[in-house]
């Protein structure tokens, strides 16, 4: 398994990551983990608890190691499903059911955001017989367990204005030429988007803030917007929004880049349309989705407390 990657900056690495865990998100054995650490995945030893290694890190060597066998490859390879198939798939309206339980912690109680319920495309529906409440806030986060049910609807748009095209065009170009490589970031690094740029590595939290800045130094309205990608696995996603006759059109770099090679139909509509699998969160734009006990982010593995269900589905929907 190579290091074809960019490993987290040492001033923002976060060990936090055993053997056992890093072995299973690889499919590997803790032999081989041990060897990875010899060939230079950075890590740390740890007194109690051993060899220790950052998150990110972990998924990024399971991600670019090519076996297809790896939990990173496989959970991307589910996300991205949805854009294989038509239209249909990803602009018809899909009813969702939505739990989020977060596990505790390492230092305690984490919070997740709620959803913007009055995010465009969003219909809040009541949610019969649930065992779980819904959200008791209007905004913002909270640490008790949640659950939603929404109707998401897609819809197609086009940008008119030929500027925001281009920059679009040249940043999906950046990782298509490979001058940006498109990887997991740790949230550390996620904050110093521009810095993760420079060192020609994104996500989609780092594509979507450096192409909100471009728009807006070009006096465009423009903002970053996360929230929860819905499907068999639980994800956070960003993407930017762009105010143009009088709403406000998504620009999906990422989901553009990840695309695959004959699915033009929906590379297109990543520049201006909104997907029916995204639930926006009602923070403050850009801000992480999962924080810890003293309001910072929280961890990526923390999504696993995220669950999805597609209530009703059309026949030629794709999950």
């Amino acid at each position: 398994m190579n290091l074809r990657f960019v490993q987290t900056p040492a001033d923002l690495t976060v060990f936090d990551t055993p053997v056992s865990a890093a072995a299973e998100l690889l499919q590997i054995d803790p032999a081989q983990v041990a060897a990875l650490a010899s060939e230079g995945l950075q890590h740390r030893l740890d007194p109690l608890r051993g060899m220790l290694f950052d998150y990110a890190d972990v998924v990024n060597a399971g991600a670019s190691s090519n076996s297809g066998l790896t939990v990173p490859e496989l959970g991307q390879r589910m996300l991205m499903r949805f854009a294989a198939g038509t239209s249909q798939s990803w602009l018809r309206p899909i009813t969702w059911t939505v739990t989020v339980h977060l596990p505790v912690g390492r230092r305690g109680v984490l919070a997740a955001a709620v959803p913007d319920l009055r995010a465009e495309g969003v219909e809040a529906l009541d949610a019969a017989d649930s065992d779980v409440p819904a959200p008791t806030v209007p905004a913002g986060r909270q640490s008790e367990p949640f659950r939603v049910r929404v109707r998401l609807a897609g819809e197609r748009f086009d940008i008119d204005n030929a500027s925001v095209r281009a920059a679009f065009d040249d940043h999906v170009e950046a990782f298509t030429s490979g001058r940006v490589v498109y990887q997991t970031i740790a949230e550390s690094l996620r904050a110093e988007y521009r810095r993760a740029w420079e060192l020609g590595i994104a996500d989609c939290v780092v594509a979507s803030a450096v192409l909100t800045d471009r728009l807006r130094d070009s006096g465009l309205r423009a903002r970053t917007r996360r929230g929860y990608l819905l499907g068999l696995l639980g994800s956070d996603h960003a993407w930017t929004e762009v105010h143009e006759q009088g709403r406000w059109k998504p620009l999906d770099v990422v989901f553009a880049h990840l695309a695959a090679d004959d699915a033009d139909e929906f590379r297109q509509a990543c520049c201006g349309s909104r997907f029916n699998r995204l639930l926006p969160g009602a923070v403050k734009a850009g801000a992480p989705l999962v924080t810890d006990t003293d309001g910072g982010p929280g961890p990526k593995w923390a999504f696993a407390g995220v669950t999805s269900r597609m209530e009703s589905a059309a026949a030629t929907g794709v999950r």
